[in-house]
């Protein structure tokens, strides 16, 4: 009887773990970072000119402490920055193609430009999202923070925490020039 009972555990057990595991292919875990990005068309890294007052972080990901403050006027250099994705947005699709099913969801992480998104399905990000697009309906947009790493003139580092605050697209709330090379 101890025997039975050790398998049933052991059963239910393995049943778990597995389940856990393909739940998180059918939906990425949140905060969900995209390493090395820039999130909208022309974005680039270099010299940036601060029209906003401008806080630096110590560490990306939070509200750590504050190293050091950007100025209205004050230059800087952007050295790259990461994504993280707060809340997925979500498309379901309404009709069955190629490896898609009538009713799949495909979640939608960041903003790339020109209208397009990163998306994610089963575990990986999408190399071609039209498909997609076209025969899924947008349920939500995402929800994502773009984090700079940021060197003063002093030489001091530190992450900038610009969080999108366009539904469609991205728009952050601060005004920084050099970030856009179409401007």
């Amino acid at each position: 009887m101890r025997l039975k009972s050790i398998i049933i555990v052991l059963a239910s057990l393995l049943f778990f773990l597995s389940s856990a595991s393909y739940a998180q292919l059918l939906r990425p875990k949140v905060p969900y970072i995209q390493h090395n990005v820039c999130p909208f068309e022309c974005c680039q890294y270099g010299k940036w000119i601060a029209k906003s007052l401008l806080k630096a972080y110590k560490i990306e990901g939070g509200d750590s402490t504050v190293v050091f403050i950007i100025k209205p006027g004050e230059e800087f250099t952007a050295m790259g920055g990461n994504v993280h994705i707060m809340k997925l947005g979500e498309i379901v699709l309404n009709k069955s193609l190629d490896e898609f099913t009538k009713g799949d969801k495909v979640y939608v992480l960041s903003y790339r430009g020109e209208g397009y998104y990163d998306l994610w399905y089963k575990g990986k990000v999408l190399d071609s999202t039209e498909k997609v697009w076209s025969n899924g309906e947008l349920m939500e947009y995402p929800e994502f923070v773009w984090w700079v790493l940021v060197k003063n003139k002093a030489g001091k580092q530190g992450w900038l925490r610009l969080k999108n605050i366009n539904g469609s697209g991205f728009r952050i709330e601060y005004q920084i020039d050099g970030m856009d090379s179409c401007s």
